[in-house]
């Protein structure tokens, strides 16, 4: 589809580090801390399309209110069919239709709310948490789940790379990652010349 993404020079040092976990086959965890408008999503889609160069599969999980039609744009622009979405906007009948395309193995990256992380693929290389801090991960509905402990269990499972990312990650979170449970990786710049306003 689109042509390949131009990287800043620190978006390529992250991808960089991260391919490298991703190229390992083995579970992995990391946090990828990057100010709002720093280009986290390019990194997705890059590590995407090594996934699908090394016949893995990819779930992106992003809170609702993230998961706008721009997102979903970039997305399908990049992969087209092979793309299924999972959120509560769905009807049931698109839902089924979704998962059926992800159970025949026709749709290889899910993208969605936290509904995404039950995707019925095999062979995962890669679960991302977009802003993973949002309480909107919990499920408090019957049966109560927390996405991110399905997606741990499942990178874990897979031997897959577990990547949290957020402007604004979760204390539990970042003290893991300065423990070194985590590998730690930075975009402290706003991709091209946006400034971050000041508050």
């Amino acid at each position: 589809h689109n042509k390949k993404v131009n990287f800043n020079k620190e978006q390529q040092q992250v991808f960089n580090g991260l391919y490298e976990l991703l190229k390992k086959d083995e579970f992995d965890k990391a946090l990828l801390f990057g100010v709002t408008g720093s280009g986290k999503t390019a990194v997705y889609l890059s590590l995407c399309e090594k996934c699908l160069e090394c016949s893995k599969n990819a779930i992106i999980m992003v809170p609702e209110i993230s998961l706008t039609p721009q997102l979903l744009n970039i997305f399908y622009n990049r992969f087209g069919d092979m793309v299924a979405i999972f959120h509560s906007g769905l009807s049931m009948g698109e839902r089924f239709d979704e998962w059926k395309r992800v159970n025949e193995k026709k749709a290889r990256i899910a993208i969605g709310t936290r509904s995404a992380v039950f995707a019925p693929m095999d062979n995962i290389g890669l679960i991302v948490i977009d802003e993973e801090q949002e309480s909107s991960y919990k499920s408090d509905m019957t049966p109560r789940f927390n996405a991110r402990d399905a997606a741990e269990f499942r990178a874990r499972y897979n031997n897959a790379l577990l990547l949290l990312a957020s402007a604004t990650p979760s204390i539990t979170t970042f003290a893991k990652a300065k423990s070194g449970q985590f590998k730690l990786f930075k975009l402290d710049k706003r991709y091209g010349n946006s400034i971050l306003p000041d508050v």
